[in-house]
Order: structure tokens, then sequence, then C-alpha cells
């Protein structure tokens, strides 16, 4: 309706209606009626095209009123490219009664389906004017895209006045965004433009890609430049943006532009200039893959110009630096990352990472307090110019200090902000993810929820996976965090060889003390919990030499004394750590030395200090988070744990909370407790040796080798010697000689 005389008439009869007369009117714009005041005086209900769409329910119920069934995914997907418009669904629904493949459809049926490219010229585009249309088509190489963004790509200067006028009259864009200044091209009907258009000009679109990236470039927004560069085909054009927005993409997250906007350029161009070698170095360390980085820093040295500029030798320093860190020599780490700190404060990318990489390296050494400082201030830089990437990597390595300092509470909250803050492909793929993940993981163990511990370890055991080169440091610390966890699950045999691998797998390379303590602890702990005293020696023995006598090495002779019921020595021997006079490296070993000091004094019929010793367990586990060493410790201190409920006031919660723990395993295998002697009879009930020559190997009489056998019987759940052989290894309290 266009002429003026109905229109007046339609106003006449709004305006003058009776009151008994309800208009239903509907139109693809607002008419020239007296909206406005109809709303303020609250005349007027409107239902606009957002109401209006389908959701994935009502655009699943349409498909099957039309006989078509899809996947939960390809329906998401359809949905998501019609923005739930009806007559895109439904013609979609055509489509697919007569697509061969389906999957084919999917990836861009509004470029391929005859039926929708139909309905949109016929219905939609065939009513532009020629000059509109032609503008459509220009600006559908972007999304959003501004007035003075559609002005670049069509030298038209009434650009805007174009899109505001077919988004007041039409629904074929919307406006967005404060100030409502973006606009959006409904994304099928930018999809079908996108296909005519590489259909009709291809050239055009390569020139339209190469405006567009000119645009943002001068915008400061080097992503969406980098990534119309290389739509555009101009190879010259994409080395030059990726020279001038290098360190902000790969500050940002944005890896994966950077990837593909490298491999757009191909293996020579890369090589033969030191810079993109650089950058294409550096994403495969952020990626783990070592080997492949240490070729691209190769062809950088081999192209490294006589006068090279200061922003490259800076980056080279830095990638340096990068490729250092992921390797876990301490050493090595602080020497490469000495001259970060003197980088040019008008490259605020590469300070902030060269800063995130020196405090990385003093925590290797120790440094926290220097480290803390450091990391604070770049992780505030980050945030207030927006580089999410490195916010993200910042958080991890103050999450590093907080685990070092024994608050793992803090340690699990920093590494899950990491995660929130860049969320997605360009954050889990990365050495930040890795470690997020590792320390996540590890509070997960401490807190007694092994399984959690399994499910937070995927980013961390996928980094990396280069067969040529592991990262050794993050590889090690995720199999034995996951090693511990298969023990606790009762999953023995497997969660021993992965504990084992762990520690050999890193073989003499220099670590950090804190990551040898971990490997050493876990695995002496679960070779003494089911008997196997040969392994819980040897990893003795590498820990002394490792880290010498430090509060672990205290806890891990301890522990050896106890299991060969040398009580009072270890009790001894497990003073220094009890009064932290030694170094410790994991401040949750004191709860553990705690546990085993009431289970010691239990032992000896010491009741008072067996109740000191319990509450200093809870204490220590309350102040730090941790549950592990009550909700996996020996079966005495458990049992005395339940028979004093009630009694821990303020620690009550805690104790609890163990018990819970300990109980949430109950379902699925479970570590059975028997006793020193009971476990040497059974480590000798597969020989062919009877009871009385297992009597006389163990000293004791053969009316006491039954006693233990019965006992052993019940435990395990058996009548018989056979079938108290297979239980036992079933649960991973017999080896293989292989195994062990």
């Amino acid at each position: 309706m266009v002429a003026p005389e109905p229109l007046h008439g339609l106003a006449s009869l709004v305006r003058d209606r009776p009151p008994s007369l309800h208009l239903v009117l509907a139109a693809r714009s607002d008419p020239p009626l007296a909206l406005g005041r109809m709303r303020l005086c609250g005349e007027v209900c409107e239902i606009r095209a957002e109401a209006l769409r389908f959701s994935v329910p009502e655009a699943e119920e349409m498909l099957a009123a039309a006989d078509v069934v899809v996947r939960d995914d390809q329906l998401r997907l359809l949905v998501e490219q019609t923005e739930g418009w009806a007559a895109g669904l439904r013609l979609a629904a055509l489509a697919l009664r007569e697509a061969d493949d389906p999957d084919r459809f999917f990836a861009d049926f509004a470029g391929d389906s005859r039926a929708v490219s139909d309905y949109l010229v016929g219905e939609i585009l065939a009513r532009l004017p020629a000059d509109v249309l032609d503008l459509f088509r220009a600006v559908s190489v972007c999304d959003p895209l501004s007035a003075s963004l559609a002005a670049a790509l069509t030298d038209r200067l009434d650009a805007g006045e174009v899109l505001d006028t077919l988004e007041r009259d039409t629904s074929l864009l919307l406006s967005s965004g404060p100030g409502r200044i973006w606009y959006r091209i409904h994304p099928l009907l930018r999809s079908h433009l996108l296909a005519d258009l590489q259909r009709r000009r291809p050239d055009r679109l390569l020139q339209l890609h190469g405006r567009a990236a000119e645009w943002y470039a001068r915008a400061g927004e080097p992503l969406s430049a980098v990534a119309h560069a290389r739509q555009s085909g101009d190879l010259v054009r994409l080395s030059r943006l990726l020279r001038e927005s290098t360190v902000t993409l790969v500050a940002d997250g944005a890896h994966q532009v950077l990837r593909e906007a490298l491999e757009a350029l191909g293996d020579r161009r890369v090589a033969a200039d030191p810079w993109l070698a650089l950058v294409a170095a550096l994403l495969e360390i952020e990626g783990g893959t070592l080997s492949v980085a240490d070729a691209h820093l190769a062809q950088a040295d081999a192209a490294w110009p006589a006068e090279p500029t200061v922003e490259l030798a800076g980056l080279r320093e830095l990638v340096r630096a990068r490729r250092v860190s992921l390797t876990g020599d301490p050493s090595d780490m602080v020497d490469a990352t000495e001259g970060l700190m003197s980088v040019e404060e008008g490259d605020l990318g590469l300070a902030v990472m060269g800063e995130l990489d020196r405090a990385l390296a003093l925590v290797t050494v120790d440094r926290r307090d220097e480290a803390r400082v450091i990391a604070e201030a770049a992780v505030q830089r980050a945030r207030r110019s927006g580089q999410g990437y490195l916010a993200a990597r910042g958080l991890t390595v103050l999450a590093s200090i907080e685990g070092i300092h024994g608050d793992y509470r803090k340690m699990v909250e920093l590494s899950e902000q990491a995660d929130e803050v860049l969320p997605g492909s360009d954050w889990t793929a990365t050495a930040g993810a890795a470690l997020s993940s590792i320390l996540r993981a590890y509070g997960a163990l401490l807190n007694a929820r092994p399984q959690v511990c399994l499910e937070l370890l995927g980013p961390a055991l996928a980094f990396g996976n280069d067969p040529e080169e592991p990262v050794a440091a993050a590889a090690a610390t995720a199999r034995a965090l996951r090693g511990a966890a298969l023990v606790e699950l009762g999953r023995i045999a497997e969660g021993l060889g992965q504990l084992q691998h762990a520690r050999v797998a890193t073989g003499e390379h220099p670590r950090m003390a804190t990551t040898s303590a971990l490997l050493a602890v876990l695995e002496h702990r679960a070779a003494t919990l089911v008997g196997h005293q040969e392994v819980a020696r040897s990893v003795l023995t590498w820990a002394e030499h490792a880290l010498g006598d430090s509060g672990e090495v205290v806890l891990m002779r301890a522990h050896r004394l106890s299991a060969m019921g040398r009580h009072a020595a270890a009790a001894d021997a497990l003073q220094p750590l009890l009064e932290r006079s030694v170094r410790i490296h994991l401040p949750w070993a004191v709860a553990e030395a705690a546990v085993l000091d009431c289970r010691i004094a239990h032992l000896r019929g010491r009741r008072a200090r067996a109740r000191t010793a319990l509450d200093r367990a809870l204490e220590l586990s309350e102040a730090m988070g941790v549950l592990r060493p009550l909700a996996f410790g020996p079966v005495e201190v458990v049992d005395l744990l339940i028979s004093l409920l009630g009694t821990f006031g303020a620690h009550e919660l805690v104790a609890l909370r163990a018990l819970h723990a300990r109980q949430a395993l109950t379902g699925g295998a479970r570590l059975v407790p028997l006793t020193d002697r009971e476990r040497a009879v059974l480590r000798l009930l597969p020989s062919q040796r009877s009871f009385e020559e297992i009597a006389t190997d163990l000293s004791v009489s053969h009316s006491t080798v039954k006693t233990h056998v019965r006992a052993i019987y019940g435990k395990l759940g058996v009548n018989s010697r056979r079938g108290a052989v297979d239980e036992a290894r079933a649960a991973g309290l017999l080896f293989p000689a292989s195994e062990v």
C-alpha cells in the first residue's frame, strides 16, 4: 500500500476506530502511522521479527511436519543460519527432501539450494533497485558493517543513508550496538549474496576483501584486517599486515587466524622472511610442537639480516625464551628470560609476554615473591589493554605461585578464572591452557576427587603431542596426576604404570624441585599402599638424588620404616617434617605427615599422641583445602576419625568432607586394607610354596600363616588360594614381573 488515499484512510480508521474494534496490521516495514504517540499511550501491541523467529524446538516441529529428520547439530546450524526465519526454514525443508547428501547441503545451503536462491531472488532481491542491489552485494563481504566501512567498499558517500533506509523499510538488515551504527545482513541473505558474488564476479570479491582489510587496519582492528587480507589473495598485503599486527594478535589469542594467514603465504615465503618464521615458531611453541618450532627458528636464523630492527631482535629473544620455558630446566629458563624485562614499553604486547615468561622462570627457582609482583603487574596491563590471552596466561602463572605457596583453593580459583577469560579453541590448545588444566586437576586430586582430576586433565594430556620431542615438564606432571587418580579409583596396576612412566620419562633432565617432589611422593605412596616395597625403594633412591634431605624425602623414609614395622624409628624420622625444620616443596606433605604420625602413634598405643596428630591433620586440611591425606589415609586413621566424630569442634566439617570423599569411591574398585604381614603372605601365594614353607620364609608359625590367609580371603571376598590370587591381581595388589 503506497497510494496516499488508502494510507490516509487507514490512518483515519486507526485514529477514530470505535472502542470495540481491534485492528491487526501486518507489514514488512512500519506503516506511516502515529506509532510513537500510540506507544506512549499504550494503544499498540507490536510483534516484531525477534518474537516471530523460530526456536530450535519450534524448527524441529516444523521439519517433522514436513517429514524431514535432521541431527541435533544440523538443526542448531539451520536455526543459526536462518536466524529462525520461518520462510528460510520452510525452504530448507523443501530442499532437504531432495538432497542426496544432507551434510553437504548444510555446509552452505543458501548458496547451493535452488529453492532458497529462487525465493531470495524472486521475492526479495528482484524488487530492489539495481544500484541498491549492487551495494548489497558489495557489503556482504563484511559482518557487521558500519556506514564508513560500506562507503569504503562501494565508493558511495551515501552508503550509510542507503543502509539506514533498508533497515527502516525492510527486514533485510538490522542495526545494533552502541548508537546503532553497526548493521548486520540476515545470515541467509548474506550467504546467498556472497555465493552469487563468487559465481559472477570472483575478481570483484577479492578486491572487496582487500578494501575491507585496509579499512580494518586503519580502524585498529588487526584480527579482521588479517582475515580479509588472507581472503583477498594479496600476499604482499597479507605479509605487511602480519608484520604490523603479529604481537597484538598473539596477545589477543587469535592464533588460528595467524596460522591460516601463514598457511596462505606458503612455506617458502615464511622461510625466507625471519619475522614470519619467528611468528610460525611462536605459534608452534604455544601449541607444544617443539620440533616444528625449532625448524622455524632455524629458518629465521638462516634468513637473519645483517642489521635487524629492534622489533625483530626483540621478537627473536622472546620466541627463544618461550621455547626454553617449555623444557622445564629452571636454570636455562632464568638465563633465557633475563633480558626480557628490558623490552621497550612502546611494544606493550612484547613487554607483557616477556614479563610473564620471566615470572614463570622465577617460580621454578623459588623466587616466588619477585615472580608474584611481576606477574600481577603483567596481568593488570594485559587486562587494561584487552589482551585476553596474555591475561589468561598471567592468571595461570599466579595460580602456580599459589600452588607452590600451599593455597590450593586460590590456585584452583585463579586457574578457573584463566579458563573463563578466553574460552574456546584459541585457549584450549595452548601452553597456558595446559598449565591451567594441570593446576585444576592437581587441586581436584588434593581435594579427594580423582574422577574429576581425570576429566580436567584433557587439555594437558593433549598438549605438546609431538612424537619427536614431547613437552617433558607438562607431560610428566599430567601423567603423574593421572596415575595417582587411577590408583585412588582402584585401577592400581594402570595407575602405578603411569606414575613410573612419568618419573622415568623425565630422565636426568633438570626440572623444578616441586615437580620432582610431586612425581616421587605420588608414586612412592601408591607403591607403599599396595606393598610394592621394591618400587618404593627405587623411588626413594631417585628422590634422595633429586631432592636431597627435603621434607618429601623425610616423609618417604618414614613411610618405608613404618611399612617395615619399625614404627618408633618411623616416628623419629618424621619429626623434621612435622617441625618444618627441612626444606618442603609440597606444603600438603605436612598434612600427609600428620596422618602418618597419627597412624604410627595409634599402632604404638599412644592414644593422646594419635589424637593430637589427627587434630593437626584436620587443621592443615582445612587451612589448605586438602582432603586427600585424610580421605585416602590408612584404615587405622580413618577408623579413629570415625570414632571421634562430634568432638572436632571447628574442624568437624572437614572431617565429614574427608569421610564423604572416601565413601564416594565405594561404588567402584577399592583399596583393600591389608596389614603388612598379610601383604607379605599374599605376595607368596602365587608361588608353589606350601603354607609350611611360607611360614619358614617369613619366620612365623604355620598357624600364624593360616590366620593371615583366612583374613586375606575375608577381605578379598574369596574362599580359595586361587581365588585370592586372581582377585588380588585384578585389584592391582599383585603385579606381573613386567609391571613392577
